[in-house]
């Protein structure tokens, strides 16, 4: 398999070595799915096939390079004859022939003879130090100062000879406090099963993440290095990931750009799905990765794209493969045709054939063509797939999760904004300074119009991030299922629904009008309690209404939004209470009456509500004030777990000394440390 990379780079020497390049012959690409190559005069281009580059060697890249260099040097019209043939020996071919017809579906795949033999891990328990049986215990005695135990094997050993080999989970805790879930640890085990290659396919929000991090702890010196590949958006949320539930010494180097040092000795590497094709080959290949973790798998549903070229080339090199997706297809059953192929090729060798296998065909009656669908014979199909793919649903699940699943997702401040952000920040931090160091009083209304100026700032930077997630959720997901956008600032709710100014992007509306939706309902403060409830009551009635953009603080008292399982908090507020009262429309009791026909096939079971949680990430811009509130809060939070040992439900938010925090993190972080800055704190009256 050669990456579009190293054929551009390939080509260019030839055409180079021949003396074309210096009279403008490029090279060029293109999908052709009958030619590796072709030439053409008149644009002097060498052309190169995507699609065939994935299943031809080096050897036969120089060669159909030399053959249309041939071409290029002799000129037009001379086909195949003796001239060609002549010229095409004198540089370097050994035996010419004319060109032929390729079959595509070799390149759209792993071939069976590339897949590399499965690997057997075993996670032990506590074994015997002598047999090296599994550890049963049967009696334990003590002998002077040392206990000894009776094994289940007959041998009687030291207690303290009994060692574990494997990575303890049952005391894995993230350092923010968090613990696996059953289903979680499960699913960790089944990537063992497979051998480290298999699609974690769970329902968004169950934690795939978690998941493919556990595996990767529990088996570090076999796995690492790691290469992880996402969207641009999901990197920095990958890197806190890793560090948040494998500690600091699993600390990821996110690689931005081709020209980027790659720093050797990490174990994990993250990289956007769009940076392959124009990454080093050198860089990439220096990296020595042996597993590679492939997020939002569905965005290499095309066989044919240069986007999944690329990741099957990686896959190639890779000993272990895990790709994680809540949506592994989104319309049509051949969308996951290449996942399957990179996970097996021996089971899922051809794209042609796993679409006459497995691929649902149906007549659209309208324009009476045949159309592909979903997966057909679906029992069939889990069974086959039932060692390489698993899937949980939230309702399979959900008695191990609270009923409000709030996740911290961080993003990077748009290059957009980020500027402007600076000086604000410079500016506030000029202001605390003056009253920390300078003596002077101040009072929390303006230091708050000064912070709240930052917010508004990663606010508005955070809108296209949570349209492109809110797009995506829509797209995947079925018409039951809604929304809820919460934000601060109007503009922000604007920005959301119509796009921006300079209409650098889309709004909401935009989408689901040409998707056959109606426009996104709003929801701020003024309105009267009527008017409140008229806009849930359409929410709620109405299937087309898939999309609430709501002000948090106009929205957390006297609401009812339960029929409504996933919320996005793009903006936070100073005092979390808001952000909760916000969360609890959402959680509370809901009967099958008050619910249009829709939404009760959707919400219940017969007669049984369905186990539901809701979803709640919270959008963080990092580097700015919105992480330094997060890190306040979610400190408090699990302070008050590791305190009290109670839900959080009891919290209680002082506001000033949130502000207080807030400011002293805004120092230190433009000035370093400032002396007695505790004392200057209590010159600011609040």
């Amino acid at each position: 398999m050669i990456r579009q990379y190293n054929a551009q780079k390939m080509s260019d020497e030839l055409l180079k070595k021949h003396n074309l390049y210096q009279k403008g012959w490029r090279t060029c690409f293109s999908k052709s799915e009958t030619m590796l190559g072709a030439c053409y005069h008149d644009e002097k281009r060498i052309q190169l096939s995507l699609l065939h580059l994935n299943s031809c060697s080096d050897i036969q890249l120089q060669e159909t390079l030399l053959h249309e260099i041939a071409h290029a040097l002799v000129g037009p019209g001379k086909g195949h004859g003796h001239e060609w043939r002549n010229k095409a020996i004198e540089i370097g071919l050994k035996d010419p022939v004319p060109c032929g017809r390729m079959n595509i579906d070799g390149g759209r795949a792993i071939q069976p003879s590339e897949s590399k033999p499965k690997r057997e891990f075993h996670r032990l328990d506590k074994v015997c130090p002598i047999c090296g049986k599994k550890a049963i215990e049967q009696a334990r005695v003590k002998f002077g100062e040392t206990y000894w135990t009776r094994l289940e094997c007959g041998h009687l050993v030291k207690s303290e000879a009994i060692k574990g080999t494997g990575f303890d989970f049952s005391t894995w805790e993230s350092g923010t406090g968090k613990r696996p879930f059953p289903y979680q640890l499960e699913g960790i085990k089944f990537l063992e099963s497979a051998g480290g290659r298999a699609l974690i396919a769970d329902e968004p929000g169950l934690g795939k993440t978690i998941q493919a991090i556990g595996f990767c702890l529990a088996h570090s010196e076999d796995v690492c290095p790691i290469l992880w590949v996402c969207k641009t958006t999901l990197k920095l949320q990958a890197s806190k990931e890793f560090v948040d539930w494998a500690g600091p010494a699993w600390m990821a180097q996110i690689i931005t750009n081709p020209r980027n040092f790659i720093m050797p000795g990490l174990k994990v590497y993250i990289i956007s799905m769009d940076l392959l094709r124009n990454m080093p080959t050198d860089k990439l290949d220096s990296i020595g990765f042996k597993t590679v973790i492939a997020d939002e798998i569905q965005h290499f549903k095309n066989p044919d794209s240069t986007r999944t070229a690329e990741l099957r080339k990686l896959v190639t090199k890779a000993e272990y493969f895990i790709p994680l997706s809540g949506t592994p297809w989104k319309n049509r059953g051949q969308e996951y045709f290449p996942v399957l192929n990179m996970l097996d090729p021996i089971r899922f060798p051809s794209y042609e054939a796993f679409k006459n296998r497995w691929v649902d065909i149906y007549l659209d009656t309208k324009t009476m063509k045949y159309r592909q669908g979903g997966i057909k014979n679906i029992p069939a199909f889990r069974e086959y797939t039932k060692n390489m793919v698993i899937r949980r649903m939230r309702d399979e699940v959900l008695p191990d999760l609270p009923k409000i699943n709030r996740q911290i997702r961080y993003i990077d401040m748009e290059a957009l904004y980020a500027k402007a952000y600076e000086d604000a920040e410079t500016k506030v931090a000029n202001y605390i300074k003056e009253a920390y160091i300078g003596g002077e009083e101040t009072n929390m209304r303006q230091l708050a119009s000064e912070i709240m100026k930052l917010k508004h700032i990663t606010g508005l930077a955070k809108v296209g991030v949570a349209i492109e997630d809110t797009i995506e959720f829509l797209e995947n997901t079925e018409d039951a299922e809604k929304i809820t956008l919460f934000h601060h600032h109007i503009d922000v709710g604007d920005h959301l629904q119509h796009g921006d100014h300079a209409k650098t992007f889309e709004g909401l509306d935009a989408w689901l009008i040409n998707n056959g939706y109606n426009k996104a309902l709003r929801l701020f403060g003024g309105r009267s309690p009527d008017e409140r409830n008229d806009i849930i009551q359409r929410f709620k009635d109405d299937v087309k209404n898939r999309v609430l953009i709501a002000s948090t603080l106009a929205s957390g008292e006297g609401l009812n939004i339960q029929f409504c399982q996933n919320a996005v908090m793009i903006e936070r507020q100073w005092n979390p209470a808001n952000e909760e009262q916000a969360e609890l429309r959402f959680s509370r009791p809901l009967t099958k009456r008050e619910l249009p026909e829709y939404l009760q096939n959707h919400l219940f079971d017969g007669d049984k509500q369905k186990q539901v949680s809701i979803r709640v990430p919270y959008l963080i811009a990092d580097g700015t004030v919105d992480s330094m509130l997060t890190e306040i809060v979610e400190r408090k939070r699990l302070n008050f777990r590791k305190s009290m040992n109670k839900g959080e439900e009891n919290i209680k938010w002082e506001e000033n000394e949130i502000m207080n925090e807030l400011a002293e993190m805004i120092m230190k972080k433009r000035f370093g440390k400032v002396s007695k800055v505790n004392e200057a704190a209590k010159l600011i009256e609040f």
